[in-house]
């Protein structure tokens, strides 16, 4: 393959820049292997999906990293790719008023115009010197356009939060590009405009309509996944280049609050969030990475600078660690459960990668590796604005929810709408996390749906269930479960050894049907201290049939198990270490199926252990770490 003329070969610098220089070009060539070579102008130049088995229409965002790529190894494929692909979305997905819709078919929602326009005037900007004249000229004629149907289009209430606040990076790139100021004010507006959508703790809200309206528990809609991927760099972005230190300083103290919920493995639980279908544990599906915002922002944060890019490093890790056979998975089991990668979580998440590398420094590691705030044990930290709770007691760290915000998708439905398929609430114990172990429980969507459905994968046919810790009934063929109850109460005490949380609520269906006659109403307690979590269930009323207590385990296929008693499991996990799960006799467990479950939604594999409950008794399962035993 001919090299190019203009290649810029930069050795890499330190690990990090390594690592980010490596993952680019690995999904860059993931997608060359995907694109689509033929005459037909309908498909030629296209990414092909396999895990969707279609053509994402927004796969033309791929153009920035592909050129980025081709001008810093000098080989003519790349470049070939990115002009084919977005002569493909311009054939395809380009419309007469300078927007560009999300699907050639399945959406017409064109405030997708907003991320294109970003990737076309980030690829012009750096890379536009590798172009032929007359291409350079057209993008820059297109960009011209885009802007234009942008500043009709956009205003602090199209669509979700994400929406607007992007704009304001798009925006000021216009200007820049374009040579035309104006778009600077618009840009300016809008970012001051988006700082009413903070709340007084630093959450980020607005993913979900309305933005001025709380739930009866006081909640904002607010989505983690899409606020530290997409909203939050590109406002972190705007502030930096136009030198706004008011917007500047709100977005850092909000990216501080957000690493609030950063795992220590750099993952995001996003297990509460109002958009969590699309959560996949390093962030979320279609958006494009928080890599800009942590590196960028980490200049900025003084004393918490080092924190930031460790954050950001250690994610990129973790994306690292789930790409197979140069594609992003969308979780950390996809590949063991033999599930393909949405070819949709490369092309967006490379043009964050290609952003950092082409504007950021890399100097040498601190001599000591910063602590991110999970890592520190703090007991309990409580967000009001989202009604969910933190926990940190020795090596154990918790997310606790009974967040009441229902999400409702108005643009790009595959059915999912308000049925209540979307994330735990009940007073669920949506996330467990052991520092050693890594992650132990995880919250799930409570019933899998398609809520934009060109944005979501099918299960393949393998075992797959809801993987949130739970209480449920199965009667008349309907499910009712815990994780539903937005008028659940929950409270905590906590003293220096123990912290306990109560939930009270009723069993119900995701449609918030009760079971009829006089209903069913649980209780779930989790029970914290350094040693082990103690999760105890008990049920009060009619009970037309058995009800469960299900704990689904994550441990991949290849983490071998033993159940030395009926009421006993032991996953054997790293570092000679092993998890032990008990039921307290004399309940023992149901029996354990062979094969693990999976769900999609953020992407384990689990072992669904699960207890018949007793009419009037407790049940509880106690979970710890222990050394590996010695089978008899």
């Amino acid at each position: 393959m001919p090299r190019l003329a203009a290649a810029v070969v930069a050795p890499a610098l330190t690990a990090e820049h390594h690592l980010y220089t490596h993952t680019l070009q690995s999904w860059c060539d993931g997608l060359l292997a995907h694109q689509i070579t033929n005459t037909d102008p309908a498909l030629n130049g296209a990414l092909l999906c396999p895990a969707c088995a279609m053509i994402h229409g927004r796969c033309g965002d791929a153009v920035y990293p592909l050129l980025r790529v081709a001008h810093t190894t000098g080989q003519a494929k790349y470049l070939h790719a990115a002009i084919a692909v977005h002569e493909w979305s311009e054939r395809n997905v380009s419309r007469e008023d300078g927007s560009w819709v999300n699907d050639v078919t399945l959406s017409t929602w064109k405030g997708i115009t907003v991320f294109k326009t970003i990737a076309l005037c980030e690829a012009v900007h750096h890379h536009g010197a590798i172009l032929p004249a007359a291409t350079r000229a057209a993008w820059t004629a297109r960009i011209a356009r885009a802007a234009k149907f942008l500043d009709g289009f956009i205003t602090l209430q199209t669509g979700n939060i994400n929406y607007p606040i992007t704009s304001t990076l798009a925006f000021t790139l216009c200007a820049h590009v374009l040579n035309e100021p104006r778009y600077l004010d618009r840009a300016k507006k809008l970012a001051h405009e988006a700082l009413a959508n903070f709340t007084p703790a630093g959450l980020l809200f607005g993913e979900g309509h309305p933005f001025d309206v709380k739930s009866p528990k006081g909640c904002h809609p607010v989505d983690l996944g899409y606020n530290v991927e997409e909203s939050l760099p590109a406002l972190a972005l705007y502030a930096i280049l136009t030198n706004d230190q008011p917007v500047l300083d709100v977005v850092l103290k909000s990216m501080r609050t957000h690493l609030e919920f950063m795992l220590p493995d750099g993952g995001w639980d996003n297990s509460w969030g109002t958009r969590n279908y699309k959560w996949s544990y390093w962030g979320s599906r279609t958006s494009d990475g928080c890599q800009p915002a942590l590196v960028f922002l980490a200049d900025h944060a003084g004393a918490d600078g080092p924190m930031f890019r460790e954050a950001a490093y250690r994610n990129l890790k973790l994306m690292a660690a789930c790409t197979h056979n140069n594609l992003l998975c969308g979780g950390p089991d996809y590949f063991s459960h033999g599930d393909q990668p949405c070819i949709h979580h490369a092309f967006t998440h490379a043009k964050a990668l290609a952003t950092v590398l082409d504007s950021a420094t890399f100097p040498a590691p601190p001599k000591t590796t910063p602590k991110l705030p999970s890592e520190e044990p703090f007991g309990v930290r409580s967000f009001s604005d989202i009604a969910t709770h933190l926990v940190s007691i020795g090596d154990w760290r918790a997310t606790v929810t009974d967040y009441d915000w229902e999400y409702v998708e108005t643009v790009q439905t595959g059915g999912g709408g308000n049925t209540g398929g979307g994330h735990a609430s009940g007073g669920a114990l949506s996330m467990l996390y052991h520092q050693q172990l890594g992650p132990i429980l995880c919250a799930s969507m409570n019933q899998y749906s398609l809520v934009e459905i060109s944005n979501q994968q099918q299960f393949n046919d393998k075992p797959h269930m809801t993987l949130t810790p739970r209480v449920e009934l199965i009667a008349d063929g309907k499910t009712y479960t815990s994780l539903v109850d937005l008028k659940a109460k929950l409270t905590v005490t906590k003293s220096e050894k123990e912290i306990v949380f109560v939930a009270e609520g009723q069993l119900l269906t995701t449609s918030h049907q009760p079971v009829p006659g006089e209903g069913v109403r649980y209780q779930l307690t989790y029970k914290f201290d350094t040693t082990s979590v103690q999760i105890t269930a008990k049920t009060i009323g009619t009970k037309p049939a058995a009800i469960r207590l299900i704990t689904p385990i994550i441990a991949p296929s290849t983490e071998a198990t033993w159940q030395p008693y009926p009421h006993t499991l032991i996953v054997h996990k790293k570092a000679e270490k092993s998890l032990w799960v008990s039921a307290t006799e004399p309940h023992a467990f149901d029996p354990v199926p062979n094969e693990r479950t999976f769900n999609l939604v953020p992407g384990f594999e689990c072992i669904p252990l699960s207890i018949t409950l007793k009419s009037g008794e407790e049940a509880q399962v106690q979970i710890k770490l222990a050394d590996i035993p010695v089978r008899p």
